[in-house]
Parts: C-alpha cells; structure tokens; sequence
C-alpha cells in the first residue's frame, strides 16, 4: 500500500503538535496507553510535540515534560491551560498569570482521547470553535459514530448488514429476559450505547445474567443496545484517507483467549491477558476484499475523514456483520489499527505524519 506523504519540509520540527490525552470518560486509562505510542511516533516524525493532559475533571493540564509519565495519570500540577478564542492555537494560562509568550502556540492537535468528551464531537467543536486544525472526524462524523444505534441505523439505511439489536433507555420499563430472547435468540450482548474498550459491555444467556448485564449498562450511559450475540470472529479493518480517497489496511482478527468469554475491557489491556491478534487475518482474499470493501464504505457513509476503526463479526454460517467504528482508534502497544497499516506496509511514524498533514492541508483549504 502507498500512502501519499508530506514533503519533508512538512514533517519537521517546525510543526508543532498539541497532543490531547486523559479525558472524562470511562476510557481515561486506555487513552494515556494511546497517547504514549502517538508521542513516541510524533517525536521519531520529526515533530515538535506539546502534550496537554485532560483531567477526570475536564481541566487541561500542559505538561512539557510529560513523555514518561502517559501510563501515569495527568499531573494536576500542570499549568492549567486552554486556547485563546480566536487565536489560532495559542495556549493561555486558565489562571491568567502566564504569558502567552511563554506557552506555546499549536499548528494542529492530535486527540488521543476515546469516549464522551473526547472522540464524539465535543472536543472537536472546541477546536473548530477556536480555529485549531486537528487531527480525525469532524463534529458530526464523532457524533453519529460515537452512538452505536445512530451507526447501525445510518449503516442499514446503506444497505450495510448490521447485528440485529433492540434499544432500552433508562426510565422506560426495562425488557424482560423472555421478550429479548424471543426477538433476538437466546444468546445475546448488552452493551451501553456510547461508550467503547468493552466496558458496561456484558454477555447474557439468561433471566439473571441480561439483569446483570442491563444494570451494568445503564451505569454508564441512559441508553444501552441489546443485541443478538454472533458465534464466529471478530475482524478488524482500518481505513486512512488519501488524496484519491480513503484506503483500507489489512484485515485483523482479535481472538479473545480461553479466559473470556468475549473480547473484554481486561483482554485487551491486562498485563496476563491471553488474547492475541492475527495481522493479517487468516482469510480467502475474497472475504479480505468484501470486508475492506465494506470498511470504507462505512467510512463514507458515517462521515469519518482522515482515520477510522472499523470492526465486524464473520457468522460461522459466513454472515458479515459491521459491528462499530470508531474514529479514534486505539493506539496502545497492541491494538490493531497502527498494526494492520504496518502490516500494509505504511510504518506507524508515517501514519501520524499522513494525519497532521491531512489536518493540515483541510486548515488551509478552509
């Protein structure tokens, strides 16, 4: 696969990138791994890279001496910091004892948050808002995406094969075990609607198992998803945009492991998880192209721009299912997008310069 890249004038310490990690969501934790590889990759670009921390609370915290610290926590001894509306980047002091002198100003941001807050369209606004080119989805790419039932109605309104589900929100009479399992089969996943790494997320074979699940849920968002569960694989795809188009990677697969029961928050970040990934998948070309095929068209039809996630489930009957997409995929030491683009040939240094560059070129054709 060939990317098209910037002119090494572009890739250059000249740039510099304000890199947004931590959040408010649930995600927190997963977004300080991500945050971790896409500094080491920004810096080894060539960039000039400011990491801006983004408490539990919403607080931004600018930490220049942060690169060691993303498996931490964000260091709330950071000079609270936001943008001048209107300036274009520049960072100032939230107290107002710093000179804008003396903080730096941002030619793009890089978002490495996932969840509410950070990769639904809030943040994104801010950014528009202040006139910051940034990096992935637009506001309403984030926020259609960000909600699983609004990505599965635009999906089937395309034509695109989606898992069969019933939506519950809090206040409403809650489902019965029965009604579900009838509708749906007896096998099914509860999961809350705008929320990703797995959490809230749980299996349900029975009356005390969908409670469980459906209390679970509704801690973490006022509408969940019930869904018919898929016996089969689960297959990952990247897209990336280019100059004659969005490109797909290589197809992954995810294989959960012996000790769970499905792809789980603690499968995929705990240090003793046994789940593994196969980049490539093992798949007859047919079903890699169907599937990078359908990839990029979700991208199309949900918005997305310049990067994107796109997950699937293959029936062990060979029904494909889009799953979700997510716009800003996890960069962790093992998650699957950086992975499948290597193993499409584009290094993951190249990645992030392609989507600085891409940020970059939509700031000055605006």
């Amino acid at each position: 696969m060939s990317l098209a890249l910037p002119s090494e004038e572009t890739a250059s310490a000249a740039i510099t990138v304000g890199l947004f990690f931590g959040g408010r969501s649930a995600e927190h934790a997963v977004s300080l791994r991500s945050a971790a590889t896409i500094h080491a990759a920004l810096r080894a670009a060539g960039f000039r890279v400011v990491p801006i921390g983004v408490e539990r609370s919403g607080a931004w915290r600018y930490m220049p001496l942060a690169g060691h610290a993303f498996h931490a926590a964000v260091d709330p001894r950071g000079c609270a910091v936001t943008f001048a509306p209107g300036g274009g980047g520049q960072l100032l002091a939230c107290d107002g004892a710093g000179a804008a002198a003396s903080l730096p100003r941002l030619d793009v941001a890089f978002p490495a948050l996932h969840g509410p807050f950070g990769e639904d369209g809030c943040l994104q606004g801010l950014f528009e808002t202040c006139g910051v080119p940034y990096v992935g989805a637009g506001v309403l790419g984030g926020a259609v995406t960000m909600d699983k039932e609004v990505t599965k109605r635009l999906a089937m309104q395309a034509g695109l094969p989606v898992v069969p589900y019933r939506r519950h929100r809090r206040g409403r009479p809650a489902p019965t075990w029965q009604a579900m399992s009838d509708s749906l089969g007896p096998r099914l996943f509860v999961k809350p609607a705008s929320l990703g790494s797995s959490i809230g997320t749980a299996p349900a074979d029975d009356e005390a198992s969908f409670a469980r699940a459906l209390a679970g849920a509704l801690e973490h968002d006022d509408k969940v998803l019930i869904e018919r569960r898929v016996v089969g694989r689960e297959l990952e795809c990247g897209v990336m945009d280019t100059e004659d188009g969005p490109v797909a990677s290589a197809v992954g697969e995810i294989r959960a492991g012996a000790d769970h029961a499905f792809y789980d928050y603690d499968a995929k970040y705990a240090a003793d998880s046994r789940a593994s990934v196969d980049v490539p998948a093992r798949l007859d070309d047919a079903m890699a192209r169907r599937i990078q095929a359908m990839a990029v068209e979700a991208f199309q039809v949900l918005g997305c721009r310049d990067l994107a996630r796109v997950d699937f489930f293959l029936g062990d009957q060979g029904e494909l299912f889009l799953n979700e997409v997510n716009t800003l995929p996890g960069f962790t030491s093992i998650s699957l997008f950086p992975r499948m683009f290597e193993a499409s040939g584009v290094a993951i240094a190249d990645q992030v310069t392609r989507l600085v560059d891409l940020a970059l070129a939509r700031a000055k054709r605006s």
